[in-house]
């Protein structure tokens, strides 16, 4: 499950690389089921007739059409999503021939939150929400939310601390070495020296 490197600039790495929980696929599948059994069922039905070739070629072109619809395209819709995680921003890549995205800037992130019913803790998923400058957006099906919620405190956290540090060597040693000197005068003032 590669994402491509060409996408990613040039300081930019893969922290977490994920797909949509793999619960969306039990719909496609439960459809393929139904889809074969009503196919069955309606060439069993038709057998005996003197026309029941034809109707068994028109049941298979309308059962290829519907797995198609209800399984095929899902899946690979399933197959072409990507939820990613880098040390600069939150990426979602979704579609097979015309592809959608979103891409938030990691210092632009206010808030994460998550949220999973009983049913999506048992599977291992659930809800995250991330606020962007006052909206919020939110992804469902989300594998092991907590992870995720994790590694993107952790990439904001480092974040900021790279933009605090680029900040303190230039103006943060003199207002230290300011602060260092009141509370000198301060104590001093205290002795009474």
């Amino acid at each position: 499950m590669a994402f491509p490197d060409d996408a990613l600039g040039e300081d930019e790495r893969v922290v977490l690389l994920g797909r949509p929980h793999w619960r969306l696929c039990l719909r496609p599948a439960g459809a393929l089921l139904l889809v074969a059994a009503v196919a069955g069922f309606a060439a069993a039905v038709v057998r005996l007739q003197v026309w029941a070739p034809w109707a068994w070629a028109l049941l298979g072109v309308l059962a290829g059409l519907a797995v198609t619809r209800t399984t095929v395209l899902p899946l690979v819709r399933w197959r072409c999503s990507h939820l990613l995680v880098t040390n600069l921003r939150f990426v979602v890549r979704e579609g097979m021939g015309a592809r959608q995205g979103l891409d938030v800037p990691i210092d632009r992130i206010d808030a994460v939150r998550v949220r999973s019913t009983t049913v999506e803790r048992l599977l291992g998923c659930g809800t995250l929400a991330l606020d962007v400058a006052g909206e919020r957006l939110t992804f469902r099906h989300v594998p092991v939310v907590e992870r995720v919620q994790a590694r993107l405190h952790r990439e904001i956290g480092r974040t900021g601390s790279a933009r605090l540090g680029a900040a303190g060597t230039a103006s943060g040693e003199t207002q230290r070495t300011s602060l260092r000197g009141r509370a000198g005068t301060a104590v001093r003032e205290r002795m009474g020296a």
